[in-house]
């Protein structure tokens, strides 16, 4: 099994070292950046050719992370107080005659600690790890303290600011974790990889209704339902799934969690939906996720009477207490539809809503990360029509749920729309 590890070479080196003495199944491939910024450019390969993936510290992962969505499981190697008692340990040999230290990533707490248990009298200047900073702010803080100071070491975890350093030629020692941290990470790394393997094959049930149509022959259903079979042949293979006819407007297919989520696979599930609307058969797809066959088909249930309720051809999917949908357009949301029932219930009677316009409701500012809205795009993110939005803004408001904050200003054209904020929370 490939593991990918990510970040300054004599990092990835020593990583490497570690897996193949104490994990000689495992096959490290190693991926380079000098600077932590540059480490989002090998992730697409990097998840082609491995089942998991390392970075070497926290300033890749961070860096990365801000660029990319990992897909692959994967863990970064921290810096505990083990590392710090290293270092230490390392400046006492190469620097005997230096009391004072700049250094970067590590946790205050984890120095203060350390310098307890050791009973060292130490002084330091500390830069802990933030996202937000370049590398060249670490460089900087570690130049500057060089200059302020006659003797001090500079202890960076960071291989391109430590290389600066170097070449400027003040005394540096790298930061590294140690092998014992190392194992309990790549440790880490196959329980999520096992965890994703077991996820991957758990069952998977779709429920597909077709909606119904009024003084419909005995004719008339078999030519749709041989439509829908031999339209759906192609997706079933490339799930490996199995299909059952429930009556002639409805079907159960059986499959895996990895397949049914794929989002290729989910496309063409989609464009299937698509070509069979433009034949006027409206399709309702519901997706169960579960770790047996009978969650699956209930949350499946969910799922398609979530779709149903849209009105159109589309797919929702239930995981758990998550329902997602309809999936794969632009409207797409997540809410919980167990979490805080007893407020949402108490909500939608105060405010005369359904249950679910208040999870979508609040699902759409935590997406969009904001609370004020025109009827146009509440419109929008509903799916619904500008009737029914401005039905809803005005139950909002009615209830003291929500307040006008202003007009909205760059149409040269009709009656400038209200916004209005909206005022509750779903914790």
């Amino acid at each position: 099994m490939n593991i990918g590890i990510i970040g300054p070479l004599d990092s990835c080196n020593k990583i490497a070292d570690v897996m193949k003495k104490h994990f000689p199944k495992l096959r490290p491939k190693l991926y380079e950046v000098s600077k932590t910024e540059e480490a989002y450019l090998e992730i697409d390969q990097c998840e082609k050719e491995c089942a998991g993936l390392i970075f070497t510290g926290m300033g890749v992962y961070y860096k990365t992370i801000e660029k990319k969505d990992l897909t692959k499981p994967h863990v970064y190697i921290p810096f505990l107080s083990s590392s710090i008692m290293r270092v230490l340990w390392e400046l006492k040999e190469k620097y005997p005659g230096y009391n004072k230290v700049s250094i970067d990533v590590v946790n205050k707490l984890d120095i203060e600690d350390v310098l307890k248990d050791l009973e060292l009298d130490l002084e330091y200047n500390l830069l802990e790890y933030n996202h937000l900073y370049p590398e060249q702010r670490y460089l900087d803080f570690h130049m500057d303290a060089q200059e302020e100071n006659d003797k001090i070491v500079s202890i960076t975890g960071l291989g391109w600011v430590y290389e600066e350093v170097k070449k400027l030629g003040y005394p540096v020692i790298r930061l590294y974790s140690t092998r014992s941290v190392i194992k309990d990470s790549i440790n880490q790394l196959l329980f999520k990889i096992n965890e994703a393997r077991v996820k991957h094959a758990n069952m998977a049930v779709q429920l597909i209704y077709v909606k119904s149509q009024e003084d419909i022959s005995q004719y008339k259903k078999l030519e749709i339902s041989s439509l829908i079979e031999s339209s759906l042949i192609g997706y079933l293979k490339d799930i490996q799934g199995s299909i059952f006819s429930i009556n002639w407007n409805k079907y159960l297919i059986f499959s895996t969690r990895g397949a049914i989520e794929n989002l290729q696979n989910i496309g063409r599930l989609k464009n299937i939906l698509d070509y069979l609307k433009k034949k006027d058969i409206e399709i309702y797809v519901g997706t169960g996720l579960g770790i047996t066959a009978y969650e699956s088909e209930m949350n499946a249930e969910k799922a398609l009477n979530a779709a149903m309720e849209q009105g159109y051809s589309c797919i929702f999917k239930v995981d758990d207490d998550l329902i997602e949908g309809p999936l794969l357009e632009e409207g797409e949301l997540s809410y919980n539809f167990i979490l805080n029932k007893e407020e949402i219930d108490r909500l939608s009677e105060m405010i005369d809503l359904s249950p679910i316009y208040i999870q979508k409701l609040s699902s759409i500012k935590e997406k969009y990360g904001k609370d004020t809205f025109t009827s146009d795009e509440l419109a929008k993110y509903l799916d619904v029509s500008i009737r029914t939005a401005n039905r809803i803004i005005k139950k909002i408001l009615d209830s003291k749920f929500g307040e006008e904050v202003g007009f909205e200003t760059n149409k040269t054209v009709g009656r400038p729309k209200k916004i209005v904020k909206i005022n509750f929370y779903l914790e």
